[in-house]
């Protein structure tokens, strides 16, 4: 039995790319317009994200750390007699002000888009050096599926590898995470073959795990990556149906390289 909502889904994909202007941003058409040639329309974006509010306290103690230093050698020398914290009000106004510029900063790694095209994945694609694909025919079908950690933790943390470089995270945080395996290509222009490279300077690809992470259950994702697998004719991870990729409970450090 098909899971509340699937034809709304099944809706969506036969209208083609009907996402809003919020999930569009500049970042994402510039994408489209870089790679369409390669990767074909897009389908849909997905957004991981997650704000890293615990690290507020700290930056603005960090913030009074460094009025406090000013007030101690930030001075002019025609100044320098003048008593200490002098200005109360200016200096707690500049130290959290100072905390709060130091937090903003986490905001650039607070929010991930992976992308889905009729060909394939991309993601990374702020910058063009750094833009990877990955296309369908190199994706194991077999190995993608969805992960669910318990209330509070991350799922991206609980999957281990036994060699370090062999698992990717595509997402920033959340207690379900999108698995699979496969290859990344590069789509930098000029880079030989379009491959990625490993480490050994052989110029094969180097295959891993990829993990993307988000606070709600990916089934539009899942769904989206099924449906454009079957249109290329390829077989689609789970089974013939839509959204067939339940959770897997994990609630320990689990390998991948063994499941």
């Amino acid at each position: 039995m098909q899971p509340p909502g699937i034809p709304s889904f099944r809706a969506s994909m036969t209208a083609g790319v009907s996402m809003g202007d919020a999930t569009r941003t500049l970042l994402v058409r510039r994408a489209e317009r870089l790679y369409g040639d390669r990767l074909g329309q897009l389908r849909h974006s997905e957004l991981s994200w997650h704000i890293a509010w615990k690290w507020l306290p700290a930056l603005v103690v960090v913030g009074f750390v460094y009025g406090i230093i000013f007030e101690f050698t930030g001075r002019p020398s025609s100044q320098r007699d003048a008593a200490l914290f002098s200005d109360i009000p200016l200096f707690l106004t500049t130290s959290v002000l100072t905390g709060l510029v130091l937090w903003s900063l986490t905001l650039f790694w607070s929010f991930r888009r992976l992308l889905v095209f009729d060909r394939g994945l991309l993601y990374a694609y702020a910058q063009q050096h750094t833009a990877r694909a990955i296309f369908w025919p190199d994706i194991d079908a077999a190995s993608l599926r969805v992960v669910e950690a318990p209330a509070g933790m991350g799922a991206d943390s609980l999957l281990k590898t036994l060699d370090k470089r062999g698992k990717t995270s595509l997402g920033v945080w959340g207690r379900f995470a999108l698995v699979f395996h496969g290859v990344p290509t590069v789509l930098a222009a000029g880079a030989r073959g379009g491959a990625a490279r490993d480490d050994t300077g052989t110029g094969a690809p180097a295959p891993g795990f990829f993990t993307f992470s988000t606070s709600r259950l990916p089934d539009r994702l899942v769904t989206e990556i099924q449906q454009a697998m079957a249109e290329s004719g390829l077989e689609r991870p789970g089974s013939t149906g839509l959204n067939v990729l339940p959770p897997v409970q994990i609630s320990s450090a689990t390998r991948l390289d063994q499941t």
